[in-house]
């Protein structure tokens, strides 16, 4: 049974992970400016340091795995920050974010402005207001 349950947790977390995968997240920040420079989108900063705890667990459900945020992807060009390699990463985040809280979301204009506040506070409720930000901001 014990065997079981850790191939099936193994086949679900291979899953999590592939399905971000297929988001196109972009970590080098000048590629990222370029790409919404050229399709003129906005460019979504998911700040990470890598840890996967209920924060980001949430994240994935409530956001990157969701129906509404794959519809409306392609209005965004996607940029990861990887705090916990990159020190100019960690600087971009503080940045963009206001604070060091990791993970957060931002959205940011092709010259780099912040549009709105950025999502520090990782909950239900304040992902849901962020979630109903972004759908503002899409071509649809």
């Amino acid at each position: 049974m014990k065997t079981l349950t850790v191939i099936l947790l193994l086949i679900v977390s291979v899953n999590l992970f592939a399905q971000n995968d297929t988001q196109n997240w972009l970590t080098d920040y000048k590629e990222a400016f370029k790409a919404s420079e050229t399709l003129n989108n906005p460019i979504l900063v998911f700040v990470t340091d890598n840890t996967i705890g209920e924060e980001y667990n949430l994240l994935q459900n409530q956001v990157f795995n969701t129906e509404d945020f794959k519809k409306y992807v392609s209005s965004f060009v996607l940029l990861k920050l990887d705090v916990s390699t990159d020190s100019y990463h960690k600087r971009l985040a503080s940045h963009y974010t206001k604070n060091n809280d990791v993970p957060a979301l931002a959205l940011i204009d092709k010259k780099g402005n912040t549009i709105e506040n950025a999502l520090t506070e990782i909950n239900s409720e304040s992902i849901s207001e962020f979630m109903t930000f972004l759908k503002t901001k899409t071509k649809y």
